[in-house]
């Protein structure tokens, strides 16, 4: 038995529940974070929130859901050094809160994503989420065209070792 399967088995033992449940506690699997997010959404577009949403907590088991008033924010567990600018600078994906469309801001340089389908550059603008991109994803397409061309941001395997390239403030 691997140290994973023996601390899985204690701690369900603990719990008093099964093993698939504390995996599901830990990879954030139906248990409701988006629900206030997806309640407000018409069924389209809470069907596409909810098929990005496994898809990066596929690529990212264990991060952590940031909820705010504008946006619910994806935040990995663990990874580079703590910021002294907080939470907010470990964001790497955020989902701004629309009934009727899905946007996602990205703290990705805008000059390395211009030949990204429905990528805004909002540079020098207002805006909510975190990050210098907003992508529109209007169907399944534009989200397996998302995952195909940030993959390396997407996983923090290959995110880790360079980070986001942050535009510079004047």
């Amino acid at each position: 038995m691997t140290e994973i399967q023996a601390f899985l088995r204690d701690a369900a033992a603990l719990a008093g529940v099964s093993t698939d449940v504390i995996l599901a506690q830990v990879l954030h699997v139906g248990d409701g974070r988006l629900t206030a997010l997806l309640g407000r959404m018409d069924d389209a577009t809470r069907s596409l929130v909810v098929r990005l949403d496994r898809e990066i907590r596929i690529r990212n088991p264990g991060l952590h859901y940031v909820q705010r008033k504008h946006f619910v924010g994806y935040r990995r567990e663990g990874v580079g050094a703590p910021s002294p600018a907080g939470e907010r600078s470990q964001i790497f994906l955020s989902i701004i809160r629309h009934t009727s469309r899905l946007d996602v801001v990205l703290p990705v340089d805008p000059d390395s994503v211009g030949r990204i389908a429905n990528a805004q550059d909002l540079r020098g603008k207002g805006h909510h989420g975190v990050g210098e991109v907003r992508v529109t994803l209007r169907d399944d397409s534009d989200i397996d065209r998302l995952l195909q061309d940030l993959d390396g941001w997407l996983r923090p395997s290959r995110a880790t070792s360079s980070g986001p390239r942050r535009p510079s403030r004047s």
